[in-house]
């Protein structure tokens, strides 16, 4: 749960990061609106336009994670069952792909770059859980002996983008603490 509370704190925090007005964008000091990340104007761009991004890799984990609390009483349908997980990774895995792709668009200022990569990290890494998720199952359901060692893998790659959410969130801490430091331009 503590996983999902951390994703939402960083589409929180890109949500409260406003829009830059049209008279932000079309003024021409470069000196008073800089960050460390490039102009306001740019880096409030930028986080407009992912903004959705991480709020959609959010819900979908989330929509993932209601496998993990199944409350149906028949056994086969047990808390956390790898049939359990594997339906909902295929049920999102599409829509995460599709999300990776439209992602690949968006440009970041160039101080952005290693964030913007670590999204994609992000992303990637979700991904391959949910993929070993339903190649585990596949091997469950088969009977082999693959699925533990499988499921281990799952845990690895979801334990990493927890950790890279924790990475990212502060980042993104330190990108809105630099925007809220560029003074206002009045006319």
């Amino acid at each position: 749960m503590s996983r999902v509370l951390a994703l939402f704190c960083v589409a929180a925090l890109l949500t409260a990061c406003g829009q830059t007005s049209k008279d932000e964008e079309t003024s021409g000091t470069t000196t008073t609106n800089e960050t460390p990340y490039g102009s306001a104007a740019a880096v409030e761009k930028y986080v407009a336009q992912i903004t959705p991004y991480v709020q959609q890799i959010s819900q979908l984990q989330s929509q993932y994670e209601t496998a993990l609390a199944s409350q149906k009483g028949d056994s086969n349908d047990r808390r956390g069952t790898g049939r359990n997980l594997a339906n909902k990774a295929e049920e999102v895995r599409p829509e995460l792909r599709t999300l990776q792709t439209t992602f690949d668009t968006v440009e970041p200022p160039a101080a952005l770059a290693p964030f913007h990569r670590d999204i994609r990290k992000l992303i990637a890494l979700r991904l391959s859980a949910y993929d070993k998720t339903i190649d585990g199952w596949a091997d469950e359901k088969a009977g082999g002996d693959r699925h533990k060692a499988i499921y281990g893998d799952v845990e690895r790659a979801q334990d990493e983008a927890n950790q890279l959410i924790l990475a990212l969130n502060a980042q993104m801490q330190k990108i809105q603490t630099a925007l809220a430091a560029v003074p206002s331009e009045t006319p």
